[in-house]
C-alpha cells in the first residue's frame, strides 16, 4: 500500500466537547472522521443555561497554509 492509498484510508476520532453546565449527556459520543475532514459541532441551548450537543456535520478541513 503506498502513502497515498494510507491517507485516505486512514481515520482517527473526534470525541464530543465537554460539557460544563449539563448533567444529561447527549446522544453522540464520538465521530470517526478521514484526516482531511473535522467535525462541526451542532449545539442546543435551554433557557435554564444547559447547552447540550444534539448533532454534527463533518466537513472537509479548510487549508489555510495554501492561502497567500
Amino acid at each position: 500500500m503506498n502513502q497515498e492509498d494510507r491517507k485516505t484510508i486512514e481515520k482517527r476520532v473526534v470525541y464530543v466537547p465537554e460539557v460544563n453546565n449539563s448533567f444529561t449527556p447527549g446522544s453522540v459520543l464520538s465521530v470517526e472522521v478521514s484526516n482531511d475532514e473535522e467535525v462541526e459541532w451542532q449545539w442546543t441551548h435551554f433557557p435554564q443555561g444547559q447547552s447540550v450537543i444534539t448533532g454534527y456535520k463533518i466537513v472537509k478541513k479548510n487549508n489555510q497554509a495554501n492561502l497567500p
